[in-house]
């Protein structure tokens, strides 16, 4: 991992480092700074604010129906009318009868769609636009584009991702589905079975991975190929108003053009079609978050026990703090995420045949940034709703209250898109590969704080001591991965015992480390104040998480010169939180507006 100084140097710099994935180990609040909801652009406030008036006016009055009924009827409508409003098209070329837009727009426009308070139709939509579109955009070649991208984008065809089957879940290179050149060789004949398929039922167009001999290959099927087969809708335990179900292809005749991409692509369709599947599912259960916090709050004023609200009791308050700051993190995360791919996506050339390549190397790049946002998204809506139901009591567990359906909704985040666990390993094997690689310089940052572990750089009287935390707690991360890496090397990746809590350890300093460049970016005010509140305690809370996880790990594996530096470096941090009082504020803050407030 040794490199020369002039390397060391030319790469340890923001300007080096613009674009690359997982900077924010080693760039500090003074070094960068981060996008954010705050620094949304005119264009994409006027979107936002058209998703959100469609979703109120349109969306929640059904979403009842929405959510419990199986209705395709009403779905295609509601595709047709997203479709005109243009948020089914934001990542089609203007080409292809699409607006191109970045990708802070369209996690803005399924955020704001959230609003609609329908998990159902938001899981049609997000299938739609990202893993069934996003592989035409970027593999399919034009005439596959010209044939099926305006329809995609109109709403007219709804779209599907075929790719889990039953002994091919999360391992998806294992899959048993077939595809034999016919003797004429004028169609591929698939033969296997896809399972858990969202939109399955419904799709015109499906994206189907198959085995060319060993080779994965991705194929378009229409609905009408001979041969395939939709299986009955599958009985979910949530998320009971979209389509799920198996497709057959028993002698599925594809025509040969409908190949997508080349034989034996498939693998890297499939993968990267899903990273950003992955940010996107942490914007919309962000969203589900924020607004479940609010559906419980407004019960929970209205709730009386012993003579008075709910809502004045120390421990529904302490319920309500957490969620504030649970769903601020992960909206934070969200954007910083969209924020960097967007900012490296801006230096392509969008004329060069090698465009979309380009862009997916980025966004495969920021794998780290976008797993987080899976798991903390889907982890806070978790908690959210979880607390809701508890704040709501026994009507919480009655159907005819919301919080009953959005709980059985909620649980399936934490299952597709990658499941959690899946997450936590490429999290922390990509901060492996990028450390042992020396694509961003942690070996260098170490030696750096070799004997100074909280730099002492100027930074205003406000913000030094969050300064400070943050700085012991990279510290500390990067020395955990440094050890890791010289007791495991490669196999790093195969230790999950010691990769799920370092994975945390990534998370909870993302978190800390996204959060205060957000805060200390903002302008004073208002806003800044209570963003703050919030900030403090998310601080505290993961400052401790980081603390308990090294702890866990050095457990297992001893190294006495960490754990004396820790020592050292507490004792020098004198770092002394009060988390009650932080929450005490936050609800305070809460109870003034009555709703999530950090938007």
């Amino acid at each position: 991992m040794e490199v020369s100084e002039k390397k060391q140097i030319k790469m340890y710099s923001e300007k080096d480092l613009v674009g690359k994935g997982g900077k924010f180990l080693v760039l500090n609040a003074l070094e960068t700074s981060i996008f954010c909801r705050e620094k949304f652009s005119e264009e994409q406030k006027m979107i936002a604010s058209s998703a959100e008036d469609y979703a109120k006016e349109q969306l929640k009055p059904v979403s009842n129906e929405l959510n419990n009924v199986l209705n395709e009827e009403l779905t295609r409508k509601i595709f047709k009318e997203v479709g005109e409003l243009g948020f089914l098209s934001v990542d089609v070329p203007e080409k292809f009868g699409g607006l191109e837009l970045d990708k802070t727009t369209a996690s803005i426009v399924v955020d704001c769609l959230s609003s609609g308070e329908s998990a159902s139709i938001m899981v049609s939509i997000s299938a739609h636009t990202g893993i069934a579109m996003l592989p035409i955009i970027w593999y399919g070649n034009d005439v596959q584009k010209e044939k099926y991208l305006p329809k995609m984008a109109s709403g007219e065809y709804i779209g599907c991702f075929a790719l889990t089957e039953p002994g091919a879940g999360s391992d998806v290179l294992a899959a048993s589905t077939k595809a034999e050149l016919n003797k004429e060789k004028t169609h591929y004949i698939l033969n296997g079975q896809k399972i858990y398929i969202t939109n399955g039922s419904w799709a015109d167009v499906s994206v189907v991975f198959a085995m060319v001999g060993n080779k994965y290959t991705a194929f378009i099927v229409e609905k009408d190929c001979e041969g395939f087969v939709v299986g009955a809708e599958e009985k979910k335990l949530g998320i009971k108003g979209s389509s799920t179900a198996t497709l057959f292809f028993e002698n599925c005749k594809v025509p040969i053009e409908n190949m997508l991409g080349e034989v034996g692509q498939g693998g890297p369709i499939a993968f990267n079609v899903l990273y950003p599947g992955r940010y996107k599912l942490g914007v919309t259960t962000c969203a589900g978050a924020k607004y479940l916090t609010t559906g419980a709050l407004d019960f929970a004023f209205e709730r009386e026990q012993f003579s008075r609200s709910v809502s004045n009791f120390g421990m529904i308050k302490n319920k309500f703090a957490n969620m504030v700051t649970k769903s601020w993190e992960s909206d934070s995360i969200n954007y910083m995420t969209t924020g960097a791919i967007d900012e490296a996506i801006n230096s392509l050339d969008k004329t060069s045949d090698n465009y979309y390549e380009g862009v997916q190397k980025i966004i495969e790049d920021h794998s780290i940034e976008a797993s987080i946002s899976k798991v903390l998204g889907s982890e806070t809506l978790a908690y959210t709703v979880d607390e809701g139901v508890q704040i709501m009591g026994g009507a919480g567990f009655i159907e005819e209250y919301p919080m009953a359906g959005a709980y059985r909704d909620e649980r399936i985040n934490r299952i597709f898109e990658g499941t959690n666990e899946i997450n936590r390993m490429i999290i922390g094997g990509y901060v492996l590969k990028k450390s042992i690689l020396e694509e961003i310089p942690i070996r260098m940052c170490i030696q750096e704080r070799e004997d100074n572990w909280i730099p002492s750089d100027k930074i205003d009287d406000d913000s030094i001591e969050y300064f400070k935390v943050v700085e012991f707690c990279r510290s500390l991360l990067l020395n955990i991965t440094n050890h890791l890496i010289l007791t495991y090397g490669q196999d790093l990746k195969n230790e999950q015992w010691i990769l799920e809590p370092f994975a945390d350890m990534v998370i909870s300093f993302s978190i800390i480390d996204i959060g205060f460049k957000r805060l200390y970016g903002l302008e004073k005010n208002d806003h800044k104040e209570n963003t703050e509140r919030v900030f403090r305690h998310s601080l505290a809370n993961h400052y401790y998480e980081i603390l308990n996880n090294s702890k866990l790990i050095l457990e297992h594996l001893p190294n006495d010169e960490i754990n004396n530096k820790i020592e050292e470096n507490l004792n020098q941090l004198n770092y002394k939180p009060d988390r009650i009082k932080y929450k005490q504020d936050i609800v305070n803050d809460l109870y003034k507006f009555k709703k999530y407030y950090l938007d």
